[in-house]
């Protein structure tokens, strides 16, 4: 099974932190503009059991995806998995580990499967992690903006 990881050392306690990754619209925030990201249906706050939907934009195409929250523990991590979506597996795993008092470690993990048929001959398993690349790339900087304003 593929696996993308990346880390990023954030200036700010896990605690605050973890509360900025939790509350969906602050991901619209770090979401690179040409993602394309749109919330359906989405709650204020995740917590254990949440299912949510939203749009993005991937490869020139909008998807509709979903993904529940499936484990949630406060401060340390949450999973999110897809539940429906454009391929047959998901399962992003965030992980907040403190660094000091005022520095947290982001771990991000995310395991996937590429598509099959059609689809999979443009959604490749190369190209999702070039995807990912550049998205956690902007996402990263967007991340050490916000905290250190």
């Amino acid at each position: 099974m593929p696996i993308f990881a990346n880390d990023l050392v954030v200036p700010a306690p896990v605690s605050e932190v973890f509360e900025f990754f939790i509350r969906p619209a602050n991901l619209l925030k770090i979401s690179p503009p040409q993602m394309g990201l749109k919330f359906i249906d989405v709650p204020q706050e995740f917590e254990n059991g949440v299912t949510f939907e939203f749009a993005v934009q991937t490869f020139g195409i909008v998807q509709k995806v979903t993904h529940q929250i499936t484990m949630f523990n406060r401060p340390d991590m949450f999973v999110e998995e897809l539940v429906k979506g454009p391929v047959p597996k998901w399962i992003h795993t965030h992980q907040f580990v403190p660094v000091s008092d005022t520095e947290t470690k982001l771990v991000d993990r995310i395991e996937f499967e590429p598509p099959g048929g059609i689809v999979g001959m443009m959604l490749t398993e190369d190209r999702i992690h070039d995807h990912l690349d550049e998205a956690f790339f902007h996402r990263s900087r967007q991340i050490t903006r916000e905290f250190t304003r």
